[in-house]
């Protein structure tokens, strides 16, 4: 874990659309002065380097960037970046939130395709290169998100959330293992066998529901559920419920018709303060933050 004094609160739009596009400028100076302060947050950020020369330290691993080369910061990563040259460096930062890339309850193809590399089981290459040829699909669609960003024309944002969805599947094809059809299959027997028990969870989230409970229910021990829970759908029992609960308050506190303590006991969890953080953590934003946005 990291210090959390170096944690920034990172301001993402909303936080049922969980992403910004920040176009940061160095200007001029001593080679070596900073480029990017020292932080870390929860979410991923692309780094697409526009002008200039610079160095980036991403979990300690130093990475040169010229104009054109991609790094990705992965959920969590320490990073800080410094100029190599006198001359400015211009670089964007696309930062959004694993939510964004979240499928529907039961994906099947999410969960064989890119839960492992969201959820940080599994880790994507850092450094695209810009003359690296394979790359380019990537890079042209970082270049097209800062278009919409600019432009902010009429549903904008949903052709920046398709686009980002396209980029980091397209990282994710690089280093994902193969799968074959047998195990395929096995992968959707076990989801449907846990398709009663999503729906459950869907319709009872405020129920305290326990791992023993939710294990009975699909005719398995504990250990054995947990196990399989989380290959089946990419998250463990408890994110799983904790994510729909979340679902649903950051649904309630846009509406703005209760308090976030009423909001908190209607989704099963007794403690403000605990829903803030859990909120917070899974959203991006405080539940006030939300409210704010909601209109409430």
């Amino acid at each position: 874990m990291h210090s959390p004094e170096l944690r920034e609160d990172t301001y993402l739009s909303d936080g049922a659309y969980p992403v910004n596009l920040f176009r940061n400028h160095c200007p001029p100076g001593a080679v070596g002065r900073s480029a990017l302060y020292l932080h870390w947050h929860d979410h991923f950020e692309w780094i697409y380097t526009v002008s200039g020369r610079a160095i980036f330290h991403i979990d300690s691993q130093p990475y040169e960037t010229a104009p054109g080369d991609l790094l990705l910061v992965p959920s969590g990563g320490l990073h800080v970046g410094y100029a190599l040259t006198e001359e400015p460096v211009e670089y964007w930062s696309l930062v959004f939130n694993r939510s964004l890339l979240q499928g529907l309850p039961v994906d099947p193809l999410h969960d064989r395709y890119l839960a492992a590399f969201a959820e940080g089981s599994q880790r994507l290459p850092v450094k695209f290169a810009a003359d690296e040829a394979q790359y380019e699909p990537i890079r042209s669609g970082i270049l097209e998100i800062g278009e919409e960003f600019a432009g902010k024309k009429r549903a904008y944002e949903l052709v920046v959330k398709a686009k980002l969805y396209q980029i980091f599947a397209l990282a994710a094809r690089f280093c994902m293992p193969e799968r074959d059809g047998e195990q395929a299959d096995r992968t959707g027997r076990r989801m449907d066998r846990f398709k009663s028990l999503i729906l459950h969870i869907e319709s009872h989230y405020a129920d305290k529901l326990t791992i023993e409970d939710a294990a009975r229910l699909v005719s398995l021990n504990p250990y054995h559920f947990c196990k399989v829970f989380k290959n089946a759908t990419g998250r463990t029992f408890v994110e799983f419920v904790n994510q729909h609960r979340m679902n649903v308050a950051d649904r309630l506190l846009r509406e703005g018709e209760l308090t976030v303590t009423e909001i908190a006991e209607r989704v099963g969890i007794d403690n403000p303060n605990y829903f803030t953080k859990l909120f917070k953590q899974i959203k991006g934003m405080t539940p006030s933050e939300a409210k704010k946005r909601g209109g409430g």
